[in-house]
């Protein structure tokens, strides 16, 4: 009788194996400021100098590398922070046994990296605001009820509950139109015939910048605001966008490092969007759109214990 040869043992098989066998022996993963932080970098750290700066003020023990096999001599030393998704990637596939918290990759990037990945390996802190403060922010803007067209593909179907359950909070009408990523996102807005705002969600499969350069030309042409998901959309010509800056992500993070294990309880918690917050307005674009931008809407958010904005 022919036996079928096992599936071959990959890094991400082995770490998977070596988390699930060794759960029981994992230490407290509590953590405090005086402990070493481990941190996995970008390839060229250089674009991450300031989230770095931020967390070796927080934690002076840090250690930061872009290699994560660095951290095989450390097993076991608590869990290994990564910068970004490159960083992500490139720990998902080092032989790894410590969790890991991932900070600066979308929800989106994140639940695609992380699919096959066990609850006890890892967990995140994404990087875009969550869709409730997402309409928070467009519930100030316009402080009456109007309706919210968005965009959706495949890969980020996963937010329309979330969308759906915040504008009920709010009292905003929301209109979802689902769409091919393949298809122009700017003949797509014809789904969303009635919306008096675009809130574009973290979509790299329909936002890159050239798409969303022409639904931002487009939405102008139409004299619709669009609510962006980054400072960066804000930057490229949305209204304004709810987002963490690099104050909050630390605060964030140390939350959640300084909690792990405090409840007699060693598992890592759930992905989830940030905690902490805030906006960002284009107050050129306000002014096209005859908008006004009013001192609550830029107070808006939730920040760190200590900072008021």
């Amino acid at each position: 009788m022919h036996t079928p040869k096992p599936p071959p043992i990959t890094p991400m098989r082995r770490r998977v194996l070596a988390l699930l066998l060794g759960l029981g022996a994992v230490p407290r993963l509590a953590m405090s400021a005086n402990k070493e932080l481990r941190i996995v970098t970008a390839a060229d750290p250089s674009a991450q100098r300031q989230m770095l700066q931020a967390l070796r003020l927080r934690y002076p023990a840090l250690l930061a590398e872009s290699d994560p096999a660095v951290w095989d001599a450390h097993k076991n030393a608590g869990p290994v922070v990564t910068l970004g998704p490159a960083a992500l990637r490139r720990a998902l596939n080092a032989d790894l046994r410590s969790p890991l918290i991932s900070v600066l990759t979308s929800s989106q990037t994140y639940r695609r990296l992380a699919a096959n990945l066990p609850r006890e390996a890892a967990t995140a802190i994404y990087a875009d605001a969550s869709p409730s403060a997402q309409l928070q922010l467009i519930a100030a803007l316009f402080e009456r009820k109007v309706t919210v067209g968005v965009l959706l593909s495949d890969a980020s179907a996963y937010l329309e509950k979330a969308l759906r359950q915040a504008a009920q909070q709010y009292a905003l009408e929301i209109l979802i139109a689902k769409t091919d990523p393949n298809h122009d996102p700017v003949r797509a807005l014809n789904g969303l015939a009635g919306a008096q705002v675009l809130l574009a969600v973290p979509d790299s499969m329909l936002y890159t910048p050239d798409t969303l350069r022409a639904v931002l030309e487009s939405t102008y042409r139409r004299g619709m605001p669009v609510v962006g998901f980054s400072a960066a959309t804000v930057a490229a010509g949305t209204l304004a966008s709810a987002y963490p800056d690099v104050d909050d992500i630390v605060a964030d993070l140390a939350d959640l490092i300084e909690g792990l294990g405090t409840s007699g309880n060693d598992a890592l918690p759930e992905p989830r969007f940030p905690h902490y917050w805030r906006v960002a307005v284009n107050e050129n674009v306000a002014r096209s759109l005859g908008i006004a931008i009013t001192d609550k809407v830029r107070a808006l958010g939730v920040h760190p214990p200590g900072r008021s904005g």
